[in-house]
């Protein structure tokens, strides 16, 4: 789990002078508008078993952990520009450790802070990797819109959402997105941002698969792969 408060003035003063901050107090994800990031409070907790034990145990389940992937930004231009090799590196790993094809993932829960910058290097770094020959579009979105940056928390709630997401068969509305971040070029790379909530069920009893992104100031880089549970399935893990 993770949880974030703020209790001093401080951070605030110094990432408001950095130019961190949204001036305007809005996450705008993937959007032309995006100005910095929201910061905010809260706290996520998630129980994570063996599949076998909490099907036995009566547990209502919200996703399927499938694999996981952890790397670091190394050398960079400053602490807070993100490192686009790294990231596609993360990626790769991630998948290859849950042994699922990047195509098969329909939607992935950015890190997107909404910032001008940061958000064009995340989602290249999709698109080359879960948009690269693909056919269809995979859908992204950041929970940062609805409930700001919980910093140290914000990889809980990004994988709370997408859990939920597969849980409710509903890849939910990503919004203040308008007009897209002119530097991502949304169509090359096969994403798209959702505007509205779309029914989000197994085709011809297929898997539905998603991923996580989560970026730690420092330069660490997470990204999780859950699948969606469906009781029917005969599993041995």
């Amino acid at each position: 789990g993770g949880v974030n408060s703020i209790l001093k003035p401080e951070p605030q003063m110094g990432f408001s002078k950095g130019g961190f901050l949204s001036p305007d107090g809005t996450c705008y994800s993937f959007d032309g508008r995006g100005n910095g990031y929201v910061r905010s409070e809260g706290a996520g907790l998630i129980l994570i078993k063996p599949l076998a034990q909490a099907e036995k145990d009566g547990d209502k389940i919200y996703a399927v952990i499938r694999g996981s992937a952890v790397n670091q930004d190394g050398a960079t231009k400053g602490i807070s520009v993100p490192n686009p090799i790294a990231q596609q590196d993360l990626l790769v790993d991630a998948y290859k450790d849950s042994g699922i094809d990047p195509h098969l993932v329909q939607y992935v829960e950015a890190h997107g802070t909404g910032t001008f910058v940061g958000d064009p290097i995340e989602t290249n770094s999709i698109g080359n990797v879960i948009g690269k020959d693909r056919k269809d579009n995979c859908y992204i979105g950041s929970v940062k819109s609805n409930i700001g940056h919980l910093e140290p928390a914000s990889g809980v709630a990004g994988i709370s959402k997408l859990a939920l997401a597969l849980k409710h068969n509903i890849i939910p509305p990503n919004i203040h997105f308008k007009k897209g971040n002119p530097n991502i070029p949304f169509e090359e790379l096969k994403l798209k941002v959702p505007t509205e909530s779309i029914p989000w069920r197994s085709q011809n009893g297929a898997p539905r698969y998603g991923g996580v992104n989560s970026f730690g100031f420092g330069g660490s880089n997470v990204h999780v792969v859950l699948e969606g549970y469906e009781k029917s399935v005969s599993r041995s893990n």
